[in-house]
């Protein structure tokens, strides 16, 4: 009897449990998971999603070192290095002129920048909401701030576009958040161009993005007005390129008139100034380039393990192998070293030499040896990659506050001299731009790069003082400035991410290429190069996604 009572007690029991169940219990909220609205109630919900923006500049390989690998080492500035012909042939393949469109390096800039565009899309579509409440210690975000973090983002979404720009050309114009399934054409250039302006000019005529005089030293790194103008300008210098080579529609004319504008008002009201000393640049500690007038738009990256917050793999990737430590990655060409001019100290301040010597952190040596590796080609590295021991946590190549200048008021002047020049400007003022950034290297740069022992690039330097600048270096207003002004923008500007811009712009990338491999030969580069080499070939993955909405680059 009570085995019979059991048996009927357990159904029933089982029975009310489950009508107990009510669909609001199917239903909670998963634990610790905030909806849209809740998330934007918290304390600092609009600077996190601000920040969520800024964020992929700090990826190592995605960004720092695929931005130097695709815009300097795939051209004459550099070579991809490594440890044998077999490391980074993502790299070489671009740099022989005829990449695969299943090239991983274009894959990486591709996703990269585009996962960068849909934070963006995202933040300005949450910031943009009308009724946006949102709160920073405890009390509510005033509208302006709002404003100014609108402005930032729509900074950061030119700026990641541009890059794509300048590797595929016409690329599909994403400014919303879209399903996946969703896959847009490509955009023309005059689509795209259309829509960096946009963004940038709606930072540019914000009131509340300040200008980099105005910015405290806590925001270090955030962008300014002046950020904005400056890539604008350089923007404005790229398509009036293409328009002159007919590559796309417009007026070139009126594209650098926009350029010289725009760079003209950053010369003229924004405070920027040049350092005295190019050295102070690249000591090492980076202390106070980044934080100077020169600096226009930086990313800030401090070594931090009590949160295990590392330095940047740039400078891991780029400098030395052997004694060294890194892994012999961008390695300057013997071209760009007989660029300089004899007596330029910017040399030593860019390129180290095989058999440079820097102290360590122990009262010792460190001589860099680049023998032995399919970089003892060049037998050179990157100062500007390069951390000496002093700066560096634990001698540990990857613990340093080493951060990369992405915009400097010395390509201002370049650009203006440039842009000024295009449009039938006087040739007295562009020499004068231009010699302002000359002045600087010979007469107040330093010869002696005071972190090292031994520098061969800085065996033979002088002091250069007025007198001899003016009579041996100065540009005269009766030069070739157009050939002045492309000597001093790679020499200036050599591994900050610009050479493959003014080649393409410039129309030379061809004939640069073709000339490279002819006097060089190494590793076939620039073998296939030729007039329809760029843009760059459409990642194939990306195509076969699109279920037909990307069409490829014509030759590809």
């Amino acid at each position: 009897m009570k085995r019979n009572l059991l048996y009927i007690l357990i159904p029933a029991i089982a029975a009310a449990m489950l009508a107990s169940c009510s669909d609001s219990f199917l239903d909670r909220d998963p634990m610790g998971v905030l909806d849209e609205d809740s998330y934007f109630a918290t304390d600092g919900a609009g600077m996190k999603l601000v920040a969520n923006c800024y964020q992929p500049m700090l990826d190592g390989f995605p960004y720092s070192i695929n931005r130097v690998a695709m815009f300097h080492e795939t051209v004459d500035d550099a070579d991809c290095g490594g440890s044998d012909p077999g490391d980074r042939p993502q790299t070489s393949e671009i740099g022989r002129g005829r990449p695969l469109a299943s090239n991983s390096l274009l894959l990486e800039t591709w996703q990269h920048r585009y996962a960068a565009i849909g934070r963006c899309n995202s933040a300005i579509e949450s910031l943009g909401k009308p009724d946006l409440k949102l709160v920073s210690g405890g009390e509510p975000v005033p509208q302006g701030t709002i404003s100014r973090y609108l402005s930032e983002v729509k900074f950061l979404r030119a700026w990641y576009y541009f890059d794509l720009v300048n590797t595929f050309a016409g690329v599909p114009v994403i400014v919303s958040t879209l399903p996946p399934s969703e896959r847009p054409p490509r955009g023309s250039l005059e689509d795209i161009r259309t829509q960096l302006y946009a963004d940038l000019d709606d930072a540019i005529a914000d009131p509340n993005l300040p200008a980099s005089k105005n910015l405290p030293n806590a925001e270090l790194g955030r962008a300014t007005k002046d950020a904005a103008k400056t890539l604008k300008a350089r923007i404005a210098m790229f398509f009036a390129g293409l328009m002159a080579q007919g590559k796309m529609q417009g007026d070139a004319a009126a594209e650098y008139a926009i350029a010289k504008q725009t760079a003209g008002d950053i010369i003229n009201g924004s405070g920027l100034s040049l350092m005295p000393d190019f050295r102070d640049l690249y000591r090492g500690s980076y202390e106070a380039g980044p934080r100077s007038s020169e600096s226009i738009f930086t990313v800030l990256r401090t070594y931090k393990p009590e949160i295990g917050f590392g330095g940047d793999a740039f400078c891991i990737m780029n400098v030395g192998r052997n004694s060294v430590g890194g892994w012999g990655g961008c390695c300057p060409t013997r071209d760009l070293a007989a660029a300089f001019e004899i007596n330029d100290p910017r040399k030593q301040f860019t390129i180290i030499s095989d058999g440079d010597i820097f102290p360590d952190a122990v009262g010792g040596e460190e001589v860099h040896n680049y023998r032995g590796y399919y970089n003892d080609y060049n037998l050179q590295h990157s100062r500007k990659a390069f951390v000496p021991q002093s700066f560096r946590n634990a001698r540990d190549l990857t613990r340093s506050n080493w951060v990369p200048y992405w915009m400097r008021y010395s390509e201002v002047l370049l650009i203006y001299a440039e842009a000024n020049l295009q449009t039938g400007g006087s040739k007295a003022e562009s020499a004068e731009k231009l010699n302002q950034v000359r002045r600087r290297a010979f007469v107040t740069t330093s010869t002696k790069d005071e972190e090292a022992v031994y520098r061969k690039f800085g065996e033979d330097l002088t002091p250069v003082d007025e007198a001899t600048f003016n009579a041996q270096y100065a540009v005269k207003e009766s030069d070739d400035l157009l050939k002045a002004i492309k000597h001093e923008r790679r020499v200036e500007l050599a591994l900050e991410g610009l050479r493959l811009y003014d080649l393409v712009r410039w129309g030379e990338y061809a004939s640069t290429m073709q000339a490279f491999y002819k006097k060089y030969g190494f590793a076939d580069k620039g073998i296939n190069a030729g007039e329809n080499s760029w843009p760059f070939p459409i990642p194939q993955a990306e195509i076969d996604r699109s279920n037909g909405a990307l069409v490829q680059n014509p030759n590809y």
